[in-house]
Parts: structure tokens; sequence; C-alpha cells
């Protein structure tokens, strides 16, 4: 868990061996701990689930013929709790049947006794790396339906991007903040894909959305029966993540008794389930997000000062969008890009003077809010997106900064001199200038014409 402590490389896979045969077990142990592996022993079924209640397990080494229980039945009640975990089944005295039994419940591979060490350890490696390949599957499925790239040239969101990527490395609690809409869940993101836990799960998990009577069972879990309609045990968010990371989204608007809790897994790093009288150790790295000024909460007593200091070890502030205009042609061409694709169409070109509006406005929805115009355009335009298909937000935006020819005149002045002023200090560097500005050269190009400036003027 993030702390004050040295950051420290996730742990090393666990693997449960459950045999009642001493020598067997030791044997076994001795294999997978000079592959690298932790090991944990459990001479019977009745043992076996007091560690699954208690340590979150990769992997499993299971023997049909067991003491107090067949092996496949307590593979099927494991299956049948939600708590089943890649298994390879081990036997002197299975018979062909129940091997073929125990493979097609999902079993990974089953090895007859005897076996040498560097067999069973070469099993458990690809038991394992066959678990971290799914999860892989799935990430790659989650990132395919939502883009993990940070868009993006100017200085600000460059500046985001190099603090992500120092982060990365590290263990420590990251804390992201910015407006609705700014992409605080694509630094975190990228922040998981850089990091030493990228092929473990990133589990997200948006505070606001989660009423305050579940958000409890959702972090940490429960056992069967531990309230009403508790008809089995679930695995909380916090499990989920274990070896990876944990995305705490708006984290301001957790309730005081829930920030009390999370407080205490960043400071203990286990959970306990609700039911359960036991403690579940987990190795988790957490990131949180906030559109609100958790100092602010902390004076007025919402927001854990205790809490706060856990989770703001690195801060990354993500800017609005009208803080970083020059991205705005990249990002309303990506996002065109992207809602061509989803809703199979053609690629449209995109007028300048779009573009131009687009960077006149506001944007009080952030980048959130780009991305859906641009969808919109792209499904209602003809043959090119043109300003007859800006929303009307934009354009009576736009009109309203031209109502009055006096202002027009005023406006256009002041900002012949302050341009003129940046392309002084820069020597007539347009990118440079354009980088100043907050905008992109093709349209600081086309300023430049609109104002009538020429080469002569800053050279003047």
């Amino acid at each position: 868990m993030a702390g004050e402590t040295a950051p420290t490389a996730p742990t090393a896979p666990t693997v449960l061996v459950v045999d009642d045969e001493k020598n067997i077990r030791l044997a076994i142990e001795l294999a997978l701990r000079d592959a690298g592996m932790q090991v944990v022993l459990a001479h019977d079924a009745a043992a076996a689930w007091r560690v699954l209640e208690e340590r979150i397990i990769d992997a499993m080494i299971l023997d049909i013929k067991l003491a107090d229980v067949d092996g496949i039945a307590f593979f099927r009640k494991l299956q049948a709790e939600g708590t089943a975990v890649p298994t390879i089944f081990i036997s002197g005295h299975a018979t062909l049947t129940e091997a073929a039994t125990a493979v097609k419940l999902g079993a990974f591979d089953f090895l007859e006794k005897p076996f040498t060490a560097e067999k069973v350890a070469v099993t458990a490696q690809r038991c394992l790396e066959l678990a971290r390949l799914k999860e892989r599957l799935r990430l790659a499925e989650q990132q395919r339906r939502g883009s993990l790239e940070i868009i993006g040239d100017s200085a600000p969101i460059r500046r985001v991007i190099e603090l992500a990527l120092r982060a990365a490395p590290s263990e420590a609690t990251v804390l992201i903040t910015g407006e609705s809409g700014t992409g605080k869940e694509l630094v975190a993101n990228a922040i998981h894909a850089h990091s030493r836990r990228s092929e473990a799960p990133l589990v997200k998990v948006n505070a606001s959305a989660i009423p305050e009577t579940l958000l409890e069972s959702e972090l940490f879990g429960h056992e069967r029966g531990a309230f009403t309609g508790a008809t089995g045990p679930k695995r909380g968010m916090f499990e989920i993540a274990h070896r990876g990371t944990l995305f705490l989204d708006e984290v301001g608007d957790l309730s005081l008794a829930a920030q009390a809790k999370i407080l205490r897994v960043l400071q203990s790093g286990e959970i306990q389930k609700i039911g359960s009288e036991r403690s579940l150790k987990v190795d988790v790295r957490v990131l949180a997000a906030t559109h609100k000024d958790l100092l602010v909460q902390t004076a007025s007593g919402g927001f854990r000062e205790d809490l706060l200091y856990r989770l703001n070890v690195l801060p990354i502030h993500v800017p609005a969008l009208r803080e970083r205009l020059q991205d705005i042609p990249l990002l309303a061409h990506h996002f065109a890009r992207s809602a061509c694709e989803r809703n199979n169409l053609r690629e449209k070109p995109i007028d300048e003077e779009v573009l131009a509006a687009l960077q006149a406005y506001a944007w009080p929805g952030n980048v959130r809010e780009l991305q859906n115009v641009m969808e919109r355009m792209m499904i209602l335009s003809g043959e090119r997106i043109t300003p007859d298909d800006l929303p009307d937000t934009i354009t009576a935006h736009t009109e309203a900064g031209s109502t009055s020819s006096a202002l027009r005149e005023f406006r256009d002045k002041a900002e012949r001199e302050f341009v003129l002023s940046v392309l002084r200090k820069n020597h007539g560097n347009i990118s440079r200038s354009a980088l100043d500005l907050g905008i992109g050269r093709t349209y600081l190009h086309r300023r430049l014409a609109a104002l009538g400036i020429t080469k002569k003027d800053w050279l003047g």
C-alpha cells in the first residue's frame, strides 16, 4: 500500500498447496520457492478453506484424494462460492475419468504422482502465466472500448504527462484533481499502464455513483448471510485489485465513515469483509481523483485531513480545456475519427472556421463536452463539417462576441497589440508564440491575416 515507506515492487505470486501427505507438500513447496513463488501449505480442505478466507491466492495445487473431502468436490464448492482460483490437480490414485472431470470443470492441468520438482514448477508457472494472460486480454478489451491516450501538445498537458510518467514506477498514492470532464481517468489509466502493476487489474470505483448503504460492500466485500440479501460471498474492489491498482474516482464525495475505513486500509494494508471476523491482506496501489477542493472540504470538516495527507503524496492537476486551447484541433480530429469508427461513418474534413469557433468557446464541460460535440457533428453533418453544423451553444457564444462593431473594433485592436507583443518577445518565432498564446500555429496564422499583421509589424 502507499505510505511513507520506500516504494516496493508488487509481491511474488502466492500458490496454495493442498495435500494430506507432508512429504509431498514440502517437496512442492521447495520446488515452487526455488522458482520465485510464495507458498502456503494446507493438509486438508478445511485448512485450505481457512487460507482462502484469510489470504489472496493466485493459484492452487490440489490433491484429488484428500483425507476429509474429495478434491473435486472441494473445487466445485469453491466455484459455487465464487472463490475459485486457477488450479492444478495432482494425484497418485485418480482414475482417467476423475482427471477428465477435473479438467472439464476448469482446472488448468492434472499431474500424476510421482512428478519431478521441475515439472511441478513449470506447470505452476504456466498456470500463473495463463491467468495473467486472461487478465491482460480483459484489460485490452477495456482499453479498446476507451482510449488510454492523453491527447495534446500544449505546455499544461505536457506537464501532466510528465508528472504521470514520473509517478508511474513508484508505489505512492496519487491525487488527480481537475474539473469534471478534463480527463482525470485517462491520467489514472496512463499511470497504471506504465507502472510495475500494469499486468494486474486496474479497478475503478466511482464513489459518487454508489449509494452510501452499498459502498462498504462494494469496496471490501461481504460474507454470505452478512445482511439481508447477501445470499453468497462477494469480493470487494480492494480484493479484486490485489497486486494491481484501485482508482477511487470522486473521492471527495465519500462520507466521513467511508473515509475512515479507507484510511485504515491505507495504513494497515488489510481489509475486513462485512460479516467476517478476519482481516485480509491486500497489495493495492491507490490512485484517487476529485473535482472538488479537498483543502476547502478539510477546513470545513467534510474531508479527513489525515486521509488527504495519505492520498496527496503525488498531486497531479489536470487543466481545464479553456486553459489549453492549442490542443482543441488535435482533440477535435481525434474525437472525429473515433466517432466515425464507432458509428461506421466515413471520415469527413473539418472546416478551419469550425476549429476557430471551437477554440473561441469556453467549454464548461471540458474535454467530455468536446467529444460529444464532435460525435454529434460527425453523425448529423453532410460531406464535411462546416460552421452550420456547430451546436447553438457554440454559435451563440461566437455571435455574442460580435454584436457590437465598436466592441469588436476595440477587441481586435487589443488583440493585435497583444499578439504583436508576444511575437516581438519571441523574435517572430511563430511556433513559440502560438504556444505562449495557447493556440495552434494554423489558427495564429489565420489571426495574423485577419488582424492585418505582417512581418514588418513585429520587426518595426
